[in-house]
């Protein structure tokens, strides 16, 4: 029988129906084929990409050129642009406000055939530190309210380029979803002087394990009491942190074994 199931952090209601899990349709794997041909992302074809903002190269190689291990450049086709003023204003009774933010390709590795899932360990944590350098750079540009990380993997999920990468985008805005997380948690803590997200670990991981993926040392993935859709899941800290930029070196070692499921 169907349910509907409240998310404690945001107050948004679900309905859970568990009935059309039986639709194996719905879940069909489509794999990832590699089709081959040019690759700008490959090492050699460095000047096919806009100027690097930053890479990893172990003292070896010039900038723009091949020896690195995580590289990243902006994107050449921007969602939004890096020059100019927000200039908010009204238009009528709506609001608007120029395009402005960053959009930056962050090159995972050399290696046109690898994937985040078979990774060295040492590739993956580099990944990671550049994503948390590029997080405290574009921190201090005042413009910028929320960054957020993403990564599409194969034609199905929309990416365009089969090479490994993931993408940065930095608002101006905060988006309506994290604020709704922010307004939840802060209500939660108001209510039991508690964290939430705290207590969503403590709770995975002293039960019946019924929604718990994967753990480790450092880190726990779960699927949501009220997920959204299937298969989502939610990479929490053991220990009480606030951001990706504030984790310590030995723990971003430990961040391949969660993003690997």
């Amino acid at each position: 029988m169907p349910e509907l199931r409240k998310d404690p952090v945001t107050g948004r209601w679900v309905i859970i129906a568990t009935d059309r899990a039986r639709r194996p349709t719905d879940f069909i794997r489509q794999s990832v084929v590699l089709k081959g041909g040019f690759c700008p992302f490959c090492p050699g074809n460095e000047s096919k990409t806009p100027p690097e903002i930053l890479a990893h190269r172990n003292g070896h190689g010039d900038r723009d050129k091949p020896g690195w291990s995580v590289r990243v450049v902006p994107n050449k086709y921007p969602a939004l642009g890096i020059e100019g003023n927000l200039d908010r204003r009204a238009d009528g009774m709506y609001d608007r406000m120029n395009g402005i933010g960053a959009h930056e390709v962050i090159i995972e590795t050399p290696d046109h055939s690898q994937t985040f899932a078979n990774m060295p360990d040492k590739a993956i944590e580099d990944v990671l530190w550049a994503f948390r350098d590029r997080v405290v750079d574009l921190k201090q540009d005042r413009r910028f309210k929320y960054i957020l990380i993403f990564k599409n993997h194969g034609e199905a999920a929309g990416a365009t380029l089969e090479h490994p990468h993931s993408q940065l985008i930095a608002l101006p805005i905060v988006p309506r979803q994290v604020l709704d997380e922010l307004e939840g948690s802060s209500r939660y803590y108001d209510l039991k002087e508690r964290c939430i997200f705290c207590d969503v670990v403590h709770q995975e991981t002293s039960g019946e394990e019924a929604r718990l993926v994967a753990e480790n040392r450092g880190f726990v993935t779960v699927s949501p009491y009220a997920a959204r859709f299937p298969f989502e899941t939610c990479i929490l800290p053991k220990n009480h942190e606030a951001s990706l930029r504030t984790l310590v070196r030995q723990k971003s070692r430990l961040w391949h074994k969660c993003l690997s499921w």
